[in-house]
């Protein structure tokens, strides 16, 4: 057998065939079509774009767990999240009643008219005006103030015919001189039976113009309560009214009033001056009892 003209025995069970699209010969290759515009694909209407940016986060101090920053509190452990103060709820409005409306309304009204009575009662130098009593009982802190009847007066001296007990007699025609002393040393104690509270005394010179004039007049005095020991200087005007000489003993039984100073006195009408200290009454008011 040649070996260069073999014949294989399998080539009778097959049919030859050739390849119809060939690669084209060289110079006449096809030109690619243009590429055709892609129209973009729509994303689902359920998905969520995430941004770029990290959302800010506070770590829990307690448990260490990252936080929104927006929270208050630890998700995790439930701790508070930051140092500032947590926003407090505005305090509920009160209503006011009618009765407290009232009760506000009168308690305006007592301010004002309790302002006027201290602007009254003060002078515009802001001082208290002295408040003067008569002789009739009225009330004063809720207790009346009345006449109190001393039961027995003595004197440093007495001119004969002019005694002491005359200043508490009542009689307007009889009168007190000391014996020629022109008022020198002078004094007068007078005594109660019973404690008394002695708001004022009145004092009153000779209502008869001459003789006032020709005697000696108390000008100052020492008034001394035996339940304080204290010393009031008073002055007394020169003139024949009562004056009120307003002092302020708790509880006493005896009152002395001391003579300072005098004025002198004068010839009237032809008439020589006198060298005694003249006084016609003496009056105390207050509480007894």
């Amino acid at each position: 057998m040649d070996a260069g003209n073999t014949i294989d025995p399998f080539d009778d069970l097959f049919e030859a065939f050739e390849l119809e699209d060939g690669p084209p010969p060289p110079g006449n290759e096809p030109k690619a079509a243009a590429p055709t515009k892609r129209e973009p694909v729509e994303q689902p209407s359920d998905r969520i774009e995430a941004s770029d940016a990290p959302l800010p986060t506070v770590v829990c101090t307690s448990c260490g767990t990252g936080n929104p920053a927006h929270n208050r509190h630890c998700e995790q452990c439930g701790a508070r999240l930051g140092s500032g103060p947590l926003p407090v709820a505005p305090a509920p409005m009160m209503r006011a009643t009618p009765g407290g409306r009232a009760l506000t309304v009168f308690g305006g009204v007592a301010l004002i008219v309790l302002v006027a009575v201290l602007l009254l009662n003060f002078r515009g130098d802001g001082t208290a005006p002295t408040t003067t009593i008569d002789a009739g009982p009225t009330s004063t802190t809720g207790r009346n103030v009345v006449k109190l009847e001393p039961f027995s007066v003595d004197a440093s001296s007495s001119f004969p015919g002019f005694d002491a007990e005359h200043l508490i007699d009542g009689k307007d025609a009889t009168y007190w001189n000391d014996n020629s002393l022109r008022g020198n040393n002078a004094w007068l104690e007078f005594s109660f039976a019973q404690p008394v509270q002695i708001t004022e005394i009145e004092l009153q010179n000779l209502e008869d113009e001459e003789k006032r004039r020709r005697n000696y007049r108390i000008k100052s005095v020492v008034i001394t309560v035996d339940d304080l020991q204290l010393e009031f200087n008073l002055q007394v005007e020169d003139n024949s009214e009562p004056q009120r000489i307003p002092i302020g003993s708790l509880e006493t039984t005896r009152v002395r009033i001391s003579v300072r100073s005098t004025y002198p006195a004068e010839q009237f009408n032809g008439g020589v001056p006198f060298d005694e200290l003249a006084l016609q009454s003496v009056l105390f008011f207050g509480t007894s009892g």
